[in-house]
C-alpha cells in the first residue's frame, strides 16, 4: 500500500525527522476483524475473527493530490535535497490500532474525541461495508460518545456561570445529564463477555451508578480491596463495578507482587509485572489464566461498624 511504501522511503532518504515533524491527522476505520491475531489496544484481549472492530491510526499528511503522484515523488525525494524531499514526501501512517466495538469510546478521555471524531460514524472508513444493523450501533455510539463529551461540558459551564452571578451551586442538572449519558454508554459499551445475564445485569446498573463518583472516590476503593488503580475513568468504574459484583482479584499467584489484570471478553486474567523498588526497574511477568478464585470486596462503610 502507499502508507508502507511511504514509511519505506522516509527509510531511503535517511529522513527519520521528516515524518516525525510532518502534521498529523486522526483516521477512523470501522470492519470486521480478519483473523483473531489483533489485540484491542484497550483491553489487551484478542478480538475474534469477524467480530466488529474499530481502527484509529495518525496518519502524517503533506501536500499532494494523490496516492499516485505522492508514491511517485517518494521515490525521486529519495534522490534530493532535503529541502526538496520535504516539499514532495507525501504522507506517512504508523499502524492502525484496533479496538473492540465495545472498548473504543475508552481509546481516549471524552474531551479529546470530542474534539478529534468525526461528526457522524457514516463518514468512517468502510462504514458501507459492515452490515445495516451493525452501522446503526456505530451511529448510535457516536451519538452516546459525543453526547457524553457535550453533557460533561455543559454541566461545568453551568456551574461557572452560576458561580460567576453569584448563584447557588446546584449540580442536579448536570448530574442527570452525565447520568443519562453514562446510561446510555454502558447500555452500547459494557459487552457481557464471559459474565452471566445475571452478573451483567448487575455490573451495569453500578456502572451507571458510579458514573457520578470522582475518580478519586474510585482510586479510593480500589486501593483499599488492593486492586489496579491507574486509568481512565470509565475504566475506574468498570474495575469497581466488577469488584462489587465478582468480588476482589488476588495478587499474581505466579510472581506474588504484581496486580492482576482481567477481561470478561475472554475471561483472561493476566499479570503485567511488577516495579521492582531495589532493583530500580520493571521486571516481566508472563502469568495468564482464565480460571482464578476471587476475594470479598470490602467497602469502607462496612469496614468502620
Amino acid at each position: 500500500t502507499f502508507w508502507l511504501w511511504a514509511r519505506l522511503l522516509c527509510d531511503i532518504a535517511d529522513r527519520p525527522g521528516l515524518c516525525a515533524t510532518m502534521p498529523k491527522e486522526n483516521k477512523f476505520d470501522v470492519e470486521y476483524a480478519k483473523s483473531n491475531m489483533a489485540t484491542c489496544r484497550v483491553c489487551m484481549a484478542k478480538i475474534p475473527k469477524d467480530a466488529l472492530r474499530i481502527g484509529h491510526v495518525q496518519v502524517a499528511v503533506a501536500m499532494l493530490e494523490n496516492d499516485a503522484t505522492a508514491a511517485a515523488a517518494g521515490v525521486q525525494a529519495a534522490t534530493e535535497a532535503p529541502a526538496e524531499a520535504d516539499k514532495r514526501m507525501a504522507a506517512v501512517a504508523g499502524a492502525t490500532r484496533w479496538h473492540h466495538f465495545e472498548c473504543f469510546p475508552k481509546m481516549k478521555g471524552a474531551k479529546w474525541m470530542n474534539a478529534n471524531l468525526p461528526p457522524k460514524a457514516s463518514v468512517l472508513f468502510g462504514f458501507n461495508k459492515v452490515k445495516k444493523a451493525d452501522q446503526k450501533k456505530l451511529e448510535q455510539l457516536w451519538k452516546a460518545m459525543l453526547g457524553s463529551a457535550k453533557a460533561g461540558e455543559s454541566s461545568t459551564a453551568g456551574a461557572k456561570k452560576r458561580k460567576a452571578s453569584g448563584e447557588a451551586a446546584s449540580s442536579s442538572d448536570g448530574k442527570q445529564a452525565k447520568k443519562n449519558a453514562a446510561a446510555k454508554m454502558a447500555k452500547l459499551t459494557s459487552p457481557p463477555g464471559v459474565l452471566s445475564a445475571k452478573e451483567h445485569k448487575k455490573i451495569q446498573a453500578y456502572e451507571v451508578e458510579l458514573a457520578g463518583s470522582t475518580s478519586a472516590q474510585l482510586q479510593a476503593e480500589l486501593d483499599f480491596n488492593k486492586q489496579v488503580k491507574n486509568g481512565k475513568k470509565d475504566e475506574l468504574v468498570q474495575r469497581v463495578a466488577e469488584g462489587r459484583v465478582l468480588g476482589a482479584l488476588p495478587s499474581c499467584p505466579r510472581c506474588n507482587k504484581g496486580q492482576i489484570h482481567w477481561s470478561r471478553i475472554g475471561g483472561w486474567h493476566s499479570c503485567p509485572g511488577y516495579f521492582d523498588k531495589e532493583a530500580n526497574l520493571q521486571k516481566r511477568c508472563n502469568f495468564r489464566s482464565q480460571e482464578m478464585k476471587r476475594g470479598t470486596w470490602k467497602s469502607k462503610a462496612k469496614s468502620k461498624k
